[in-house]
């Protein structure tokens, strides 16, 4: 016959022992806890090597890596929109060791796909806004346009000879450029490439006419003299370039919300990881020195907690759905 007091003994041990697996979200052990990042943490990125995404991610890589004493890298997996490198992250072990740089993509490829490989409500745990971007309209600093009033009047007098380009199908810069030809009921053709990379050496070499480009990917080809830019997006002008007038400045209105650079992790992640990343990040990005490097890159450092970010992605999400009707969208 069993001892009572062993009964007594084993009886402690079990409630102890589920009552720290109630408060530990998804069975986390102390042990993982302490024990995370316990291999090397990637950061995948969906789009080329070279843009705005692509230099945020490294960034943070680095910083992470000091932080926690493990290597931190990025990889990029670019393609059809960014959905390649979102799906593959969505679809990673929820253990925080593969996460994502997602950008303002993410929550406008609902209303572009019928058959989108994840849902970003659903498949993804907002961890960290880290910068906020505007784009600007740019064209090769070659061009005799000065004025988006100049730059409609060209357009409209060569219908279907003018084309613009995108860093890919369905981002940011094909919904701007494809609402400003709708808007402005113009007649020009999308050219997209695989980043904005490609597109950055497409419109300096004048095989598009014209660009939206984030201001993180454009600001040193400014400032060398191969681009210029014309108008800007967002509800105000930005501090890199104070003398270019927002499009709604100029009457041309639907271009406010802006674009972000987040990190995400898969769905489902215990809390322990999501609680050390999250405020990891943003300590490391909020630092004066990664603030300034973010200013020099025309991006302006979030303030936002993880939460209010999350709030604002479902606040943003029917402002760029709109867009896309309202720029008759259509990449299926």
């Amino acid at each position: 016959m069993e001892n009572p007091c062993s009964r007594g003994r084993r009886s402690f041990v079990l409630s102890t022992a589920a009552a720290l697996a109630s408060v530990l979200p998804h069975g986390l052990s102390f042990a993982s806890e302490a024990a995370y990042p316990s291999r090397p943490v990637t950061i995948v990125v969906p789009f080329a090597p070279g843009g705005g995404t692509d230099i945020v991610a490294r960034m943070l890589a680095v910083e992470l890596s000091k932080r926690w004493g493990s290597p931190v890298v990025v990889e990029n997996k670019a393609g059809a929109g960014g959905q390649i490198g979102n799906a593959f992250a969505a679809r990673a072990a929820p253990d925080g060791h593969t996460l994502l740089l997602g950008i303002t993509t993410l929550i406008q490829a609902p209303g572009l796909y019928k058959n989108l490989p994840y849902e970003p409500f659903r498949d993804f745990t907002p961890l960290a806004q880290l910068a906020t971007s505007v784009s600007f309209l740019a064209l090769p600093a070659s061009s005799p346009i000065n004025t988006v009033k100049d730059f409609v009047a060209s357009v409209r007098a060569r219908p279907g000879k003018v084309s613009y380009g995108s860093n890919g199908n369905a981002g940011t810069a094909h919904l701007h450029g494809a609402l400003f030809n709708a808007s402005q009921k113009l007649d020009m053709v999308h050219v997209p490439y695989s980043g904005s990379a490609p597109l950055l050496t497409a419109l300096i070499g004048q095989q598009v006419e014209c660009a939206f480009v984030d201001i993180a990917s454009l600001r040193p080809h400014v400032l060398s003299g191969k681009l210029k830019v014309i108008a800007v997006t967002g509800p105000k002008r930005s501090p890199s370039f104070p003398q270019v007038p927002t499009l709604e400045e100029l009457g041309v209105p639907g271009f406010e919300p802006v674009g972000w650079f987040s990190l995400f992790g898969p769905a489902h992640l215990p809390e322990a990881v999501f609680q050390k990343v999250s405020t990891t990040a943003l300590q490391a990005m909020r630092t004066p020195e990664a603030e300034k490097r973010l200013e020099e890159l025309g991006l302006t450092p979030s303030q936002l907690s993880t939460q209010a970010f999350a709030d604002s992605m479902k606040t943003d999400f029917p402002k760029w759905q709109k867009m896309i009707r309202e720029g008759n969208v259509n990449v299926e």
